[in-house]
């Protein structure tokens, strides 16, 4: 494989070169996305509160966004496949220890240093794809990865499902050990080293700074989901305490010679648009596949293998359009593209949050699973494309690592504020509900106790303990599954009205730039 400061050179093994990224990166989508599949049962057996929840499922993806910068520079410093053999060596070591963790509190300290070895990983994988392949070929090689990393994880979320309910959630980690192990034997076998140009330093500061930062913030967004809500001390002190630590991140990365963050790359409107873009793409897509199938197995009580299978129309639609939007480069703008998928997607998220009820079956979601697949795919080729092309080649690994930051930083709020979106608009309604019938506020307190006895057990057991009707313990369960409904659905539209205005930004924001992608943006 030939070095960033070359150009690249056919060879035929470079599609064994994309072969080994793709396995790469799957390891590392899978094991930062895995907890959010199992996280019903993880709930059950350490007994984790709700807030615990949110920053367990999110912290993984959180240390990827926060270290992802750096990993991306120590690649094109130290040698990126010698940086994704470390990093994988550490997810597969993680995958063991989640594997014996006793605790919520020893899973989150796991799944944090997890989420570093990831970030020596993500950014790459892409990073090697971008100097292995020329400007004509990466669109289609592009496309390739996000298509067949689409079906493969939805595969593999069949497969964690089947273990997490044959054999316990533990045991789903084997899964992460082995593409582990195959990635390192491909990444040895088929991946020359690379580095970039000229010479390099790591801003250790910087990345600190970014990491206590998203940290901090992610934290307090965590805590939302608690009893005060989103104006809480809890929440706002380390919201304003983590802002504070960004934006004196920003302050340092605007004089330091070496920044993780290369600033200088957001000048150029693709780049700032597509990290942007992604940002908002990642926050809604992670907020569907988690609300979803915890909606599926929480509200619905589908075994988790009914809620996979309930969402593989997602994920095939994800698959096909990848495939079609890689030739969709070539022949038609980048902004009819990136607006007309935005849109799309937009759309979808608008008809989740009409469609979603108690009473919803496959059919009922099949028609938006299938826009929000085909949106994401349509608008994210094009925009990868002129994002990752508008990097000169010495930074490859900086802006992939960018743009995967961006991205992971997108699934971490995606996790973390949708969780407190949702807590705090069903528990609103809930609360309201009750009180429109009289309860005072200790009543309502002690209903909440019933409901969560109900809820761990079944209607004949409580009712026969605490002599009350079961028609009555009915209606307690049936407002409670309306409040889950309303807390689901106002947050899905809220991410509607994003991404909409988002299809409208990135219109204007392109009108300058209406060539074919071989014209810079």
């Amino acid at each position: 494989m030939t070095s960033a400061i070359t150009s690249p050179q056919r060879d035929r093994g470079r599609w064994m070169v994309l072969f080994a990224c793709i396995i790469a990166v799957l390891m590392v989508a899978i094991d930062s996305g895995i907890l959010n599949m199992i996280i019903p049962a993880i709930q059950k057996d350490l007994n984790a509160p709700q807030a615990t929840i949110g920053l367990m499922s999110s912290i993984s993806t959180l240390m990827l966004a926060a270290f992802i910068l750096g990993g991306g520079t120590l690649g094109d410093i130290y040698g990126r496949r010698r940086l994704i053999l470390i990093g994988t060596g550490g997810i597969v070591a993680a995958a063991i220890l989640s594997m014996l963790a006793s605790s919520a509190g020893a899973l989150i300290g796991i799944r944090a240093m997890d989420g570093v070895c990831q970030a020596l990983v993500n950014p790459l994988a892409l990073a090697i794809i971008t100097v292995t392949f020329d400007k004509e070929e990466r669109p289609k090689a592009i496309g390739i990865y996000g298509a067949t990393l689409g079906i493969m994880g939805g595969l593999s979320s069949l497969l964690i499902q089947y273990f997490n309910q044959a054999f316990g959630w533990r045991s789903v980690f084997t899964l992460v050990i082995a593409l582990g192990f195959l990635t390192i034997f491909l990444m040895l076998r088929f991946v020359s080293e690379s580095k970039a140009a000229g010479s390099h330093k790591l801003d250790w500061q910087g990345i600190l700074l970014c990491a206590i930062g998203l940290f901090t913030l992610i934290y307090g967004i965590s805590q939302a989901s608690g009893a005060g809500g989103f104006f809480s001390a809890g929440v706002l002190i380390p919201v304003l305490i983590g802002l504070i630590i960004l934006g004196i991140f920003i302050w340092w990365e605007v004089r330091v010679e070496s920044p993780a963050l290369e600033l200088s790359l957001f000048q150029k409107p693709a780049f700032s648009l597509g990290t942007l873009l992604i940002l908002l793409f990642s926050f809604a897509q992670t907020g569907v596949f988690f609300h979803l199938s915890n909606y599926f197995q929480v509200l619905l009580k589908k075994s988790p293998v009914e809620s996979a299978l309930m969402l593989l129309p997602l994920t095939l639609a994800l698959f096909v359009f990848n495939i079609i939007s890689g030739t969709l480069v070539n022949r038609f703008q980048i902004r009819t593209l990136i607006v007309t998928g935005t849109a799309m997607f937009a759309l979808a998220m608008f008809l989740f949050s009409r469609l979603i009820s108690p009473d919803l079956t496959l059919w009922t979601l099949l028609i938006p699973m299938l826009l929000l697949g085909a949106g994401m795919a349509i608008a994210n080729i094009p925009r990868m494309n002129a994002l990752l092309s508008s990097a000169p080649p010495n930074l490859a690994g900086v802006a992939s690592a960018t743009n995967n930051a961006f991205m992971q930083l997108g699934n971490a709020m995606g996790i973390a504020v949708t969780v407190a979106l949702v807590t705090t608009f069903g528990r609103n309604y809930y609360f309201d509900e009750l009180t429109k019938a009289g309860l005072n506020e200790e009543r309502i307190r002690k209903v909440n106790e019933l409901l969560q006895k109900v809820l761990s057990s079944d209607l004949p057991s409580i009712s026969a303990q605490f002599a009350i009707p079961q028609e009555q313990l009915k209606g307690l369960v049936g407002n409670y599954q309306a409040a889950f409904t309303v807390g689901v659905t106002q947050m899905m539209l809220m991410s509607a009205i994003a991404l909409f205005l988002a299809a409208i930004l990135s219109w204007f924001w392109l009108r300058h730039y209406q060539n074919t992608q071989k014209t810079s943006l």
